[in-house]
């Protein structure tokens, strides 16, 4: 009988017991394959039979169903929400599922099998991955919420007016952000959405007083310093009163987590010192005005670039050249800002603005044509309605509509009174027929509105008179407006831009409308009255159809129009 190896033996039986569970391994990562194993839960809840994609929407459905609304924080009384996002946080799904689809399904085979094993008497139940972002980020919600808090004052100086005054530190209540942060962290790990309970802490100041006072020295030599701000050859003294509120104080942290009190600039005085200075400085873009001369778009009136004071970059550079230079409290270097008798001067920053149309624009803007002219008749007005009329028509003289832009009359018109140069006139308002100024407008609107009717723009606000006006037969195609309702509107469907222009002949309004010609072909039905009542009472309609160039109709309207008796207005006459 040949001897026994007990050794080889031994190595054998070894190698049997470990390949046994790896083998045994191997066949639950092949069942199992792509999947969680159906002891493994993510928030006690099993994804055996999910691929990861659809695990990651059931996931992600689950997320959005439980925080739709957000986490309730409760204190005393109060109940606010916050959203996820507000708190500076979300659940990281991929990373979540991760945890329960790589569980026995390691790249390590060895691991693999410890891990299956393990679940014979263990079922592993993982929390979701969070990421924290910005904590508590700017919201107003938890402004809302800090409105409960009375932070520590750090002991300090405020300008008076005149001088720095000493401002006492004293102890304050904050809400406990720790315990906040716990208690969110333990909801989402969870997916839970228990109610949070705010809790008040003490906070205690983290400067008590200054010892050296070198922060109020610093201060009370910068304070002599003269600031001047420029802009061209203006200039712009900053008084000492004002300049004490751009100082401010700040308790600043070393690397020994020791605090001192510095000097600091208050940025958001500074910006509303910078706003104070905008009507002086600012000035609107001048769009280049144009009229139809010999066939073609012609300038007569040049673009203008407009300017507007840089608010924020301007504050950003005024703390920079006197807060933030290497010795702001004695003489300066060459390399540093140029003093100014004794002091600072910081040029303001200005951001051009270009108009929306420009002189080198025309040739692009394919004012080829007289597309349409709107008309209606004033005879028989008095001579200040006459007035307000080419007043109003003015306005209009050279505007410009962009494609798929939309006209505003009442935008354009602009505000209406003596200052304009109108004129008191009978208007149609709060059941009367009152004088007031600008009366006689309505005359304008209601030949724009023929002229869009008849170019097949798409007119998007237009409202009648009250009752009918003699000026504006055939009754049904009038427009009144009155800044800022009721208004008349429409959109610019051709092409390219169109030009308005205005003018006036004999007791005849014209609004010339050019563009480009697109080959469409506009339809009107009407206007026709299909009821009448007493006192002049009717009903009407006015049809608009367009076509384009292959007979295809892309725009149908129908404007209705319902005119009261003019009995019904005291002192109503044949006037708007």
């Amino acid at each position: 009988m040949p001897k026994i190896n007990k050794k080889l033996l031994t190595s054998m039986l070894f190698a049997l017991l470990l390949l046994t569970p790896i083998a045994f391994a191997a066949q639950l990562n092949l069942k199992y394959k792509g999947t969680a194993f159906p002891q493994v839960s993510l928030n006690d809840k099993i994804y055996t039979g999910f691929s990861r994609e659809d695990a990651k929407k059931v996931l992600e459905n689950e997320i959005s169903e439980k925080y739709k609304d957000g986490l309730k924080l409760v204190y005393k009384d109060q109940t606010y929400v916050m959203t996820l996002t507000e708190l500076g946080y979300e659940i990281d799904t991929d990373s979540s599922l991760e945890q329960i689809f790589s569980y026995g399904h390691n790249q390590d085979i060895l691991q693999s099998a410890k891990e299956q094993l393990s679940l014979i008497n263990n079922n592993p139940n993982f929390q979701n991955k969070i990421t924290a972002k910005d904590f508590l980020i700017e919201s107003a919600r938890w402004e809302e919420i800090a409105k409960n808090e009375s932070p520590a004052q750090n002991f300090s100086y405020a300008w008076s007016g005149t001088n720095f005054i000493e401002i006492s530190a004293k102890e304050g209540l904050i809400f406990d952000q720790n315990q906040l942060r716990q208690d969110v962290e333990n909801n989402l790990k969870n997916l839970q959405n228990e109610t949070i309970e705010l809790k008040l802490i003490r906070d205690i100041p983290v400067i008590e007083q200054e010892t050296d006072q070198k922060a109020l020295e610093e201060a009370k030599k910068l304070i002599e310093k003269n600031i001047t701000l420029k802009y061209n050859s203006n200039l712009w003294k900053v008084t000492k009163e004002d300049f004490g509120n751009w100082i401010d104080f700040t308790a600043t942290e070393d690397k020994n987590t020791n605090y001192t009190l510095e000097l600091s600039p208050d940025k958001e005085q500074v910006k509303q010192y910078l706003v104070s200075l905008v009507p002086q400085i600012n000035h609107e873009p001048v769009n280049a005005q144009l009229e139809f001369k010999n066939g073609k778009a012609e300038v007569f009136s040049l673009s203008q670039d407009g300017i507007q004071v840089n608010v924020e970059d301007s504050a950003k550079k005024i703390i920079t050249e006197i807060f933030q230079t290497r010795d702001y409290t004695e003489n300066q270097t060459e390399s540093e800002t140029p003093a100014a008798d004794n002091g600072f001067s910081v040029e303001i920053i200005i951001d051009k603005v270009k108009p929306e149309f420009t002189t080198d624009d025309i040739d692009n803007m394919g004012i080829t044509s007289l597309l349409i002219t709107g008309e209606s008749n004033f005879h028989g007005s008095t001579n200040s309605r006459r007035h307000n009329i080419a007043v109003g028509a003015s306005k209009f003289n050279g505007i410009l509509v962009g494609p798929n832009d939309e006209f505003s009359f009442n935008e354009i018109l602009g505000n209406v009174g003596p200052k304009e140069g109108y004129l008191p006139e009978l208007v149609i308002k709060q059941g009367q027929t009152v004088p007031e100024y600008g009366g006689g407008l309505c005359q304008v609107s209601t030949t724009a509105f023929r002229g869009a009717v008849y170019a097949g723009l798409e007119v998007t606000k237009r409202s009648n008179h009250a009752y009918a006006v003699k000026y504006y037969d055939p009754q049904g195609t009038d427009a009144t407006i009155y800044p800022p309702d009721p208004d008349l509107a429409f959109i610019n469907n051709t092409p390219n831009y169109i030009l308005i222009q205005t003018r006036i002949s004999g007791d005849n309004l014209y609004f010339d409308f050019y563009g480009t010609d697109d080959g469409r072909k506009v339809e009107t039905e009407g206007p026709v009255v299909y009821e009448r009542g007493t006192g002049g009472a009717m009903k009407t309609w006015w049809k608009q159809r367009v076509y384009d160039k292959e007979g295809n109709m892309f725009l149908e309207k129908t404007f209705y129009s319902n005119y009261k008796s003019a009995t019904l207005y005291p002192r109503a006459n044949p006037l708007d």
